[in-house]
């Protein structure tokens, strides 16, 4: 009874930034690859050229990898490769199904998602019928460029926090409450954590260093930027065709271009914001 009692008040073993960088890098190596061989697979079938565009992100692979690993209570690959395990550290358990699924969905389609509203958002303040007045439309036209423009600055102060303390590795883990916990094996050495803190603090520097150069932008180019929105008909790439898929950063081009323009560079090729090809938006209905 004391034994239980003991073992209930013990607190579980956090893992290091070091632990679970190795360990997503791993898993991401190992999506990577299951990404191209569902890729290869596809391409046999007549249909492969419609589902192109969700092909190209690995969303399918992390889908496929979350439900044979942490769906079904599993370690991943990476996690059994540096000896830590999901789990709630506050309430010492694993974390539950629902909360380990609320996680993997916000990861793959959280910042998409937020984006995608923010667009439509925008699109339906500048329709023609809309009822607002002149001024209510430029008023939510600046308001949610900042979201925007928040998301990916918000991202980079998460990745800042963990790499100084080492929790919830990425937002969608935070939200969810998903953490890890060290179980078996060695850590690595205290001098490879310090540098990550270290690092952190410079993410944090990045982080302040960007906001304030958005800031002065959209201060200097707010009227710009108002007669871009209620201009900018056509792909900024070709000139010619609808755009219809949307960067992180809130440019629209045409999917062909931007897809073709991100095999060869990944950034935006207005703003030159780092574009990583699965986190572009595509919008059906525009």
């Amino acid at each position: 009874m004391e034994s239980d009692k003991k073992r209930a008040g013990r607190k579980l073993k956090s893992a290091n930034q070091a632990e679970i960088l190795r360990s997503t890098q791993r898993d991401n190596d190992f999506v990577s690859n299951l990404s191209e061989k569902i890729s290869d697979l596809l391409t046999r079938f007549k249909g492969y050229r419609s589902l192109l565009h969700f092909m190209q992100s690995d969303i399918p692979a992390r889908f496929v990898y979350f439900v044979l690993t942490s769906g079904m209570g599993n370690q991943t690959l990476g996690e059994e490769y540096t000896g830590i395990v999901q789990a709630d550290l506050d309430a010492r358990k694993v974390p539950s199904l629902s909360a380990r699924i609320l996680a993997a969905i916000l990861e793959c389609f959280g910042e998409q998602a937020f984006l995608r509203i923010l667009l439509r958002l925008q699109a339906s303040i500048n329709h023609p019928h809309s009822e607002l007045t002149p001024a209510a439309v430029a008023f939510f036209n600046s308001l949610l460029s900042k979201l925007r423009a928040a998301v990916p600055l918000l991202i980079l102060a998460h990745r800042g926090l963990f790499y100084i303390f080492g929790r919830y590795y990425s937002l969608g883990k935070r939200i969810a409450g998903v953490d890890y916990a060290k179980i078996y094996g060695k850590r690595p050495t205290d001098g490879i954590s310090w540098g990550l803190r270290l690092l952190g603090v410079a993410t944090l520097v990045q982080f302040l260093l960007r906001l304030f150069q958005k800031d002065h932008r959209l201060e200097e180019n707010s009227d710009f930027n108002e007669i871009e929105l209620s201009t900018s008909t056509k792909c900024q790439l070709c000139l010619e065709k609808l755009p219809t898929t949307a960067t992180p950063c809130g440019h629209l081009f045409c999917w062909n271009c931007l897809a073709e323009w991100l095999r060869t560079r990944a950034r935006c090729p207005l703003c030159r914001e780092h574009v990583l090809p699965s986190r572009i938006v595509h919008l059906m209905n525009i």
